[in-house]
């Protein structure tokens, strides 16, 4: 085989030699010369590092295309030396694949024209369209957008990184070197080749710096849309706030460390929290903690975060994770609204149930709460707070509402458990029992008696629960168990704000969506264990992930309320459940692509343009029917004299 240049004394070469000399190339992509360049080598492999190493690197010439695939038009120095290729066309055909033919006079004569044609591909549209288009219209788009006109991202950048985010939309962010195939078939913002090195360029762009500036900016274009909307006190939003941890498998991350992994994995493992408009699924902020630390100390700097962003009129909404005086007197200083789930282990919380369940369990001052095949009974009880002022120094006392909820479900729910853990206990006694009366009969030493645990002993503590000596076992003292039972039903949410009961379940319920979001973070996007390098790349990892995962809540939102009201033939139904199999389904929309211009080879159903018409989105560049429709038309055609 020849791996070295050479002249030959005419102008011909037979094709068995042609593929002999470029057994060996590769090309690399030129921003200032806007194509391929084509170098030769010859591998050697080396010992030491035992990897094939490129020797005797040659340019040889350039392909004009977009992909890096297409014909090489090969440079003089190589056409010096190989004057033979002159009637030779060479076609890149992948990567060490190429296609040698002789050319014939036409074809050379038209070279430019055969270039054009060539670079025509027929390429999927639909998914990746839908996608774009969404995300140009939403906040994140637009912030992206801004950041392009302010020169805080270059045009390419952009490109680049708006193709990843649709990728990642689409695909997810686990693997997302697959984005280098993707792109061949899928018309995306950038066309040109995207490798592993380019996402580690991109990666590089998204400091934590850019991720802040992001944030605000997005935040600054939501308080312009509101003043436009001239949104009034009353119209407040309400952001769900809310934390998860991903697994992480690098040595290089400051904040990873062993905690309580969501996946029970014993990785090591980041907490990260973040902050979502309930009503549209915005994304509003994020940040991140090292693995060990617990949701109720983040909720400080999460709200410090959001008022540094500029986010204005809104109330916090957050579960029982993040209930604690600390927290709650945080809030009222800040003076910002909040509604949290309170948590029922608190002593003055216990007292509280025990006052009012008898009236909560027999729906006694309540109103009845129907949602989702769920009966609550709830009521509102107007009560007072006293925190510390650290602008006064005094103590000083504000309102609180506490909404209590009744659900018979939970009630009779918290009886069986309490049943099932008493005959348990009982069990185990029993089986000790047993276990002495043999060592008695064996004249063996008596077993030590099992301690009870701390659940057991505060039920005897509270006399719920009581050693039946006549009987040799532990029984319920019916009242008090009852009562006890009855108080498992009862669930509290606390507020600054004076609203009806059931405005503020529905509120609560809500928050939801921040779940929602973490699911398809962690199922669809694939982000529940990154792989990463370095703490920079994971900021820029993690912050796709989230920009993927809120695109998709923000989607599935928009389809629910658009099929409230939306008349049965035209409501829309992901396919199977899936987004994935909703992205597939879109992909059977292809065009023909060249140069940016789109020509449309497939129709659009029904069921495509129930999900466009859902998002606000018109599909006219999918649509190949407009002409035809058009000449159906009985003025149009042959006129008559």
């Amino acid at each position: 085989m020849l791996h070295c240049l050479f002249y030959f004394r005419n102008n011909t070469i037979n094709l068995e030699e042609a593929y002999g000399l470029l057994n060996n190339i590769y090309v690399n992509f030129s921003k200032s010369a806007k194509s391929y360049y084509v170098y030769s080598y010859r591998p050697q492999y080396d010992t030491v590092t035992k990897r094939t190493l490129k020797r005797d690197v040659t340019s040889i010439g350039k392909i004009f295309s977009e992909t890096g695939l297409g014909e090489i038009t090969f440079n003089s120095s190589f056409l010096n030396a190989h004057p033979g290729f002159v009637n030779l066309s060479v076609v890149r055909t992948g990567k060490n694949k190429i296609h040698i033919e002789t050319k014939n006079t036409d074809k050379a004569a038209s070279t430019q024209k055969s270039e054009s044609i060539l670079d025509a591909r027929h390429m999927k549209i639909g998914a990746s369209y839908f996608i774009s288009e969404i995300l140009k219209k939403s906040y994140s788009g637009r912030t992206l957008k801004f950041l392009l006109d302010s020169k805080k991202l270059t045009k390419i950048q952009y490109e680049q990184l708006k193709s990843i985010l649709i990728y990642a939309t689409y695909e997810g962010v686990k693997h997302l070197g697959g984005i280098e195939y993707f792109i061949r078939d899928h018309v995306v913002p950038y066309q040109k080749n995207i490798n592993k090195d380019t996402i580690q360029r991109i990666y590089e762009v998204l400091t934590s710096e850019f991720i802040i500036g992001f944030y605000k900016k997005k935040q600054e274009i939501i308080n312009a849309d509101l003043s436009q909307q001239k949104i009034s006190l009353a119209d407040r939003r309400y952001i769900a706030l809310d934390g998860t941890n991903i697994d992480v498998k690098s040595p290089n991350l400051n904040n990873a460390d062993y905690g309580k992994s969501k996946s029970n994995n014993t990785t090591p493992i980041i907490n990260f929290m973040s902050l979502i408009d309930q009503d549209t699924g915005t994304l509003m902020g994020h940040c991140t903690y090292s693995g060990h630390t617990n949701d109720i100390s983040t909720l400080e700097g999460a709200v410090k975060q959001l008022s540094d962003f500029g986010c204005k009129n809104y109330a916090i909404v957050v579960d029982r994770g993040y209930w604690s005086i600390y927290n709650i007197n945080v809030m009222y200083n800040i003076n910002l609204d909040f509604v949290v789930h309170v948590k029922i282990c608190h002593s003055t919380v216990k007292k509280f149930i025990e006052r009012n369940i008898g009236d909560l369990a027999v729906g006694n001052g309540c109103i009845r709460i129907e949602h989702n095949n769920e009966i609550n009974y709830g009521r509102r009880f107007d009560l007072e707070w006293a925190f510390h002022d650290l602008k006064t120094h005094k103590k000083r006392r504000k309102n609180i509402y506490l909404y209590a909820f009744y659900n018979s479900e939970l009630a009779a729910k918290n009886k069986s458990d309490l049943e099932n853990k008493v005959r348990e206990l009982n069990s185990s006694y029993s089986d000790y029992l047993e276990a002495v009366n043999k060592a008695v009969a064996d004249h063996k030493k008596k077993p030590e008696e099992p301690t009870l645990s701390d659940y057991y002993k505060e039920l005897v503590k509270n006399g719920i629960l009581f050693f039946n000596s006549k009987f040799n076992r532990f029984d319920l003292n019916d009242v008090k168990a009852y009562k006890y039972c009855q108080g498992g039903g009862v669930w509290i949410i606390a507020s600054t704000m004076k609203l009806d009961c059931e405005k503020i379940f529905l509120l609560y319920r809500q928050r939801n969506e921040i779940e929602v979001m973490y699911r398809y973070f962690k199922n669809h996007v694939d982000a529940d264990t990154l792989k990463v390098s370095s703490e920079e790349h994971f900021d820029a990892k993690l912050f796709i992930g989230l920009l993927a995962s809120e695109f998709l809540n923000y989607v599935k939102l928009k389809i629910n309320k658009w099929n409230e009201t939306a008349i049965q033939k035209d409501k829309v139904q992901l396919k199977d459940n899936s987004f994935y199999m909703t992205f597939k389904d879109l992909d059977t929309l292809e065009c023909i692509y060249h140069d940016k211009t789109i020509i449309p080879t497939t129709n659009i159903l029904k069921r495509h343009e129930n999900l466009f018409k859902a998002m606000g989105i018109d599909p006219i560049v999918l649509q190949n029917t407009k002409l035809k429709t058009a000449t159906l038309n009985d003025d149009l055609g042959l006129v008559a004299n």
